[in-house]
């Protein structure tokens, strides 16, 4: 895949996230709306359960924003450090730099005797 196309695919990625977040937010609407008919008593346990709506419509919103700015050429670290979600970023940063190769490889050791008078 050339770099050409893999900014396409991030592009496109992103596009599908946003639409998926729509999604999720209208069917968080919907679960709202059912809410309201659920009894008092159990209103606080299905309100509490529904704030998962919220989380995934967050973190799919954080994902189609790094797609993007990767399909702008924005530099790995800085669309990691933009995530809105710190513990996403953690785990996507964890594993960006356990996948890529160091850019520069660490000097080698140098090996000898130390002489400190010649």
């Amino acid at each position: 895949m050339t770099e050409y196309d893999a900014k396409g695919l991030l592009a496109a990625v992103a596009a599908e996230l946003a639409d998926i977040r729509t999604g999720v937010d209208e069917a968080g609407g919907l679960v709202s709306e059912l809410l309201r008919l659920a009894p008092p008593e159990q209103r606080l346990t299905y309100l509490t359960r529904m704030q998962a709506f919220d989380v995934l419509s967050q973190r799919v919103d954080a994902l189609s924003g790094l797609a993007g700015a990767l399909a702008a050429d924005q530099p790995m670290d800085t669309a990691l450090a933009a995530l809105p979600l710190a513990e996403m970023a953690d785990r996507l940063r964890e594993l960006s730099f356990r996948v890529r190769p160091l850019s520069e490889p660490a000097p080698a050791a140098v090996s000898g005797d130390l002489l400190l008078f010649d």
